[in-house]
């Protein structure tokens, strides 16, 4: 199902919704920690860059020094639009489409800059983390 503006229609979907908006929220506080714990300790993450990250803890650090780094003061656009599918009970996947980096004063994205990610999320223990994430440049 895709939702412009996130509009959850099942239980799943809120809490899928919630876990972006988590780590929506880690990135705008430059806390990698925070952010790689959306994710299943032995996690796959393909940045932008095709930088290919595995697990939660390699995650955290390399996150932490782009937040101390090049990303300090950024933050992370609301998608234009979002889809979700469930393949089995226990598996999510979400594409968000139209994200960008955003740098401390702008409001928004520029065409360039927009970006389509794919994430994969797991429900362990009745939690819902994202084990998997690939994001892509728009052309």
């Amino acid at each position: 199902m895709t939702m412009p503006n996130s509009e959850p229609r099942t239980a799943d979907e809120a809490k899928l919704l919630r876990l972006l908006a988590t780590q929506s929220a880690a990135w705008a506080a430059g806390d990698g920690a925070a952010f790689a714990a959306t994710f299943t300790p032995d996690a796959d993450f393909v940045s932008v860059i095709g930088e290919f990250i595995r697990g939660r803890t390699e995650l955290a650090a390399v996150m932490q020094e782009g937040f101390d780094g090049f990303m300090q003061g950024t933050r992370l656009s609301d998608p234009e639009t979002t889809a979700i599918r469930f393949p089995t009970p226990d598996v999510a996947v979400m594409v968000t489409s139209g994200v960008c980096v955003l740098r401390s004063g702008r409001a928004g994205c520029r065409p360039e800059d927009l970006s389509v990610q794919t994430r994969v999320a797991l429900r362990c223990a009745g939690e819902w983390l994202f084990t998997t994430f690939q994001n892509t440049r728009i052309r």
